[in-house]
């Protein structure tokens, strides 16, 4: 036999051998991680399950996504900031982040809330 028929065969066989150390590798992590998952009481079904966030923040508890703004609506501010076209506002003294139709508007200017979407406030250069 020739070298390189030797090395050949020590290769394909090196080879091979890695692939099924991958293959056995793969098979033990899915066992473990099918074995971590039913462990555990009824309400967290697994080991896993304490990555997972299961609790909600609802609004009866205090918890509030988005305060209302629509108060604000038809209110007349001074820019606190450029608007390009999002910037801040003060209306009664209290800052906004806004958004304008497109158009910039310079700090100092005086602007009126059209529109009130959520925590999105429209304004208008007046």
């Amino acid at each position: 036999m020739t070298e390189v028929s030797i090395f050949a065969s020590a290769n394909a066989m090196m080879f091979s051998l890695a692939c099924y150390s991958m293959i056995a590798i793969a098979v033990l992590g899915i066992v473990v991680v099918l074995y971590l998952n039913s462990r555990g009481s009824k309400k967290n079904a697994g080991l896993l399950d304490e990555l997972v966030l299961d609790e909600r923040q609802k609004n009866r508890d205090g918890y509030t996504s988005v305060t209302d703004k629509k108060k604000f609506l038809g209110a007349i501010g001074v820019c606190a900031t450029d608007l390009r076209p999002a910037g801040t506002i003060t209306v009664e003294g209290e800052p906004l982040d806004v958004v304008t139709e497109g158009s910039f508007v310079k700090q100092g200017d005086t602007v009126k809330v059209i529109n009130v979407d959520g925590s999105r406030i429209l304004v208008r250069q007046i």
